[in-house]
């Protein structure tokens, strides 16, 4: 069985280059968040909208 694809998988268009966020919540932990969605109350956006792959980098780099 194939999995199904969730907002939070990269875009399968490789040329889609807003389509995720990185949010932060008060405690400084970072999420993955698809740029589409409404941003949950108590997190604010610390990065993007930005490629799937910019926003990961974007999450690694934090956590070097």
């Amino acid at each position: 069985m194939t999995p199904h694809p969730t907002p939070f998988d990269p875009a399968p268009d490789p040329d889609a280059h807003t389509t995720h966020l990185i949010l932060e919540n008060p405690h400084g932990h970072l999420s993955l968040w698809p740029s589409w969605r409404e941003t949950p109350a108590g997190w604010t956006i610390s990065f993007g909208p930005a490629s799937h792959d910019a926003c990961m980098r974007r999450v690694e780099a934090v956590g070097d």
